[in-house]
């Protein structure tokens, strides 16, 4: 699908968000805006060899005439996290920084604290993936006028910062656990490494050079921009003041358009395809490479669906929700920001059409009908049979009618009545059968008669 499809794309999303292939149940992304007190939707895509499309829905502001553009700019939330991880990669690639160095060797001004005279040894590697350890931290931002803690303090959680002190709860390197930490601490290092403050720092390092002209961590950024989408609670209720502030730069503080936030993920695939000036093809590769089991690299949530990567970052803060992923496969970026803090529908329904069209993979295998005759173990006393009747399969499941199989083109199964999906692998001379029912996939493989 070309990006100047999305129109017509966004006048039948689908409200099952969790089915794979199309359910009946069909909404317009207005309707859905309307019905979630959403005031604002803005999307863009980019796709090698196209046309980008941008486009804005609805106003600044609930109830209010000024109409957004795709250069209203929006809170990307935690989507900074994986701009800012881009930005501390170039300083890996710029000698400045070692990805697993002791982050004490480059800190001066705050440290991590120790406890009873032991002290973690904490790496740039597990800042970027979530897997220092860090105390959890969700960094809600300061409203208008208030006073507002410079980085050092939310570290040290000293007045006026409302969080608690960063410091080590878990082993570092012992498992992955998402926190706002990690980007603070990250955003002192990087600071205190360079002697420049973050906000300027990446406009250097990043966002000028990729040409991200609606884009700034500087936190009075919105007041010079001029095009800004308020924030709203989920029941339509503006924010004090349009938007809180975010000291935590790094974690949440990025000003930007679905534009702008596309360019970064056009810019990750061409440096892993070797195509950047910005980041080397090793460097990119690490940042797309999960670090743990569970799918999250340097910065970036990763996905492989069948074969097929996906790789970006979601994100809310009050008053804003957002997503960006690119898909290597098809050479396309996507981002869409919305101005309500919990417009989960509206963002999934448009994140699984883009999934849709970009994200899928077919089987490993395309074994005959004829092949997959049989009894499948799915569980102790649970199996399905397989039948074939002149090549017409059918599912058969305990104390159900049988379930007609539509063969898809690239291998696959569908049994059209359900949102139901069979693929069919060699697995060690046998046949492995995986049944995914929406979210869920079962795994089964054929019993030996």
């Amino acid at each position: 699908m070309r990006p100047g499809d999305w129109p017509t794309v966004l006048e039948q999303l689908d409200r099952q968000s969790r089915w794979r292939e199309a359910s009946p149940d069909r909404v317009a992304l207005v309707d859905l805006m309307r019905i979630y007190d959403v005031p604002a939707v803005s999307i863009a895509v980019r796709q090698d060899d196209a046309e980008p499309w941008a486009h804005a829905y609805g106003t600044a502001t609930f109830g209010a005439a000024e109409a957004v553009s795709p250069r209203s700019i929006f809170q990307a939330c935690s989507i900074s996290k994986h701009v800012a991880a881009l930005g501390a990669l170039r300083l890996v690639d710029q000698g400045v920084l070692e990805l697993d160095q002791d982050i004490d060797a480059y800190l001066v001004s705050w440290h991590l604290p120790d406890s009873g005279g032991w002290r973690a040894v904490v790496t740039l590697r597990q800042l970027l993936a979530h897997t220092a350890g860090l105390s959890y931290n969700w960094f809600r931002g300061f409203g208008q006028g208030k006073a507002v803690p410079t980085i050092t303090e939310v570290l040290r959680g000293e007045p006026p910062a409302t969080s608690p002190p960063v410091r080590a709860t878990m082993l570092p390197g012992s498992g992955f656990r998402y926190s706002g930490s990690h980007y603070a601490v990250l955003q002192q290092l990087m600071e205190d490494v360079t002697g420049t403050g973050f906000a300027e720092l990446m406009q250097s390092l990043l966002l000028e050079p990729l040409g991200m002209a609606d884009s700034s961590y500087d936190q009075d950024f919105p007041r010079h921009h001029g095009q800004v989408a308020h924030g709203h609670h989920m029941d339509g209720a503006p924010l004090d003041g349009g938007w809180r502030v975010q000291p935590e730069l790094a974690g949440a503080g990025l000003w930007t358009t679905p534009s702008d936030l596309c360019r970064v993920g056009v810019e990750v695939t061409h440096a892993v395809a070797g195509r950047s000036a910005l980041l080397s093809p090793g460097l990119a590769a690490e940042m797309i490479a999960p670090q743990v089991p569970g799918g999250y690299g340097l910065g970036t949530d990763v996905q492989d669906h069948n074969g097929r990567l996906q790789f970006g970052h979601t994100g809310g803060n009050a008053g804003y929700g957002c997503w960006l992923f690119s898909w290597p496969a098809t050479g396309t970026s996507m981002a869409v920001m919305v101005n309500n803090e919990l417009a989960e529908e509206v963002l999934r329904a448009v994140l699984v059409a883009a999934e849709h069209h970009y994200g899928r993979a077919g089987a490993v295998g395309h074994p005959t009908p004829a092949e997959l005759v049989g009894t499948y173990r799915v569980r102790d006393g649970y199996t399905v049979r397989i039948t074939n009747d002149g090549d017409n399969l059918a599912l058969h499941a305990p104390g159900q009618p049988p379930l007609g199989l539509t063969p898809l083109s690239d291998g696959r199964f569908r049994a059209a009545a359900l949102d139901c999906e069979l693929t069919f692998e060699d697995g060690d001379g046998d046949i492995v059968l995986r049944l995914r029912q929406q979210d869920t996939t079962l795994t089964a493989t054929r019993q030996v008669n």
